[in-house]
């Protein structure tokens, strides 16, 4: 009786332990709806430690910019030209910038007498200073970018024949930008009067010594905090403008020589005057399309709702994509008398 009970045993206790094809599509389907209630939790997570990190690059660029004002007792000029230098080969703030971002190495490479697309700046073998990248430069959450930008953060092919080999080919880029004030027709709402240009902090080369051509060195004029009379809480110094390339939309433009490398950190194009609002272009000057950004150089990002943007006093804010246009053209005017009720 035991032996012949035996099997019948075994098999119900088999049965017991195992589950059945329909209890296994429902652990399956289960296991498929908490993955789907939890991927955009993650995702979300992820793009926040991202936007950390993009912030505390400002942040990180604002205390350097602070030593250098203290060391200098003015910000960085926001463009220099060596002598016998065509303007599209002149440097930016961001290349002056780097001892105060612990880019000291870096700095030391960089020969201020020459080109910055020439050797030794740069190197067809991406070897060169102008061809190193700079994570301080870099956002992380940057996604969209420009067509003549990598994944990896770099120019290519900016002569059009399928070959990183032009001069310039392999610059490395960065995602914030130097502001050099509101666009000289934006009217100051105080003054009623067109803000003109260089009223930031980052000027332009027509702010400084007059600069005809190759022949002279020239360089921009220089800000001291004690010239930003709306206060260094309420003017913005750089803002994030990520997955710059080159200056038009779609990199057409032919030659490489004819191109502004507006996303190469090295490049004195790495400066903007915000222009658009919603009342005259219909488009903000706050993350408009990326097409349009790659034209004009506004603030864009690829967080959701906003940019960053950096004050002279070294704080950093998000503003969103519905903050008035009176409000960004306020804080981008370092002595406009304007009533910035930004909150910060």
């Amino acid at each position: 009786m035991a032996r012949s009970d035996a099997p019948a045993l075994r098999s119900r206790a088999m049965r017991a332990g195992g589950f059945t094809l329909v209890e296994l599509l429902v652990v399956i389907a289960i296991i498929g709806v908490l993955v789907a209630l939890l991927l955009p939790a993650i995702q979300a997570a992820r793009e926040s430690a991202r936007r950390t990190q993009c912030s505390n690059n400002l942040h990180q660029i604002g205390i350097g910019l602070i030593n250098f004002h203290d060391s200098k007792k003015h910000f960085p000029p926001g463009q220099w030209k060596p002598i016998g230098v065509p303007e599209k080969g002149a440097l930016a703030w961001s290349a002056w910038f780097l001892p105060y971002i612990e880019e000291q190495n870096l700095h030391d490479l960089l020969d201020f007498e020459k080109d910055m697309r020439v050797e030794p700046n740069w190197s067809p073998k991406l070897d060169g200073p102008v061809n190193t990248i700079v994570s301080t430069y870099l956002c992380p959450s940057t996604a969209r970018h420009q067509s003549h930008r990598d994944d990896e953060g770099r120019l290519i092919d900016l002569d059009n024949d399928g070959f990183n080999s032009g001069s310039g080919d392999g610059m490395a880029c960065i995602d914030y930008i130097g502001i050099s004030g509101p666009h000289p027709d934006v009217i100051n709402p105080m003054t009623t009067k067109a803000y003109e240009d260089n009223r930031g902090v980052l000027l332009n080369l027509s702010s400084g010594p007059l600069c005809w051509g190759a022949s002279i060195e020239c360089f921009s004029k220089t800000i001291s905090m004690r010239q930003i009379t709306d206060g260094t809480s309420r003017t913005m110094v750089i803002g994030e403008s990520s997955g710059r390339g080159v200056e038009d939309a779609n990199g057409d433009l032919p030659g490489a020589n004819t191109k502004k490398l507006d996303g190469a950190w090295a490049s004195y194009n790495n400066l903007a005057r915000i222009e658009l609002n919603v009342d005259d272009d219909g488009i903000s000057a706050i993350n408009p399309p990326p097409e349009v950004n790659w034209n004009e150089e506004e603030l864009f990002s690829d967080h959701p709702g906003g940019v960053h943007v950096l004050m002279c006093d070294g704080s950093v804010h998000f503003l969103n994509n519905e903050t008035h246009y009176s409000i960004y053209y306020a804080m981008c005017s370092r002595d406009g008398n304007e009533i910035n009720d930004t909150g910060f």
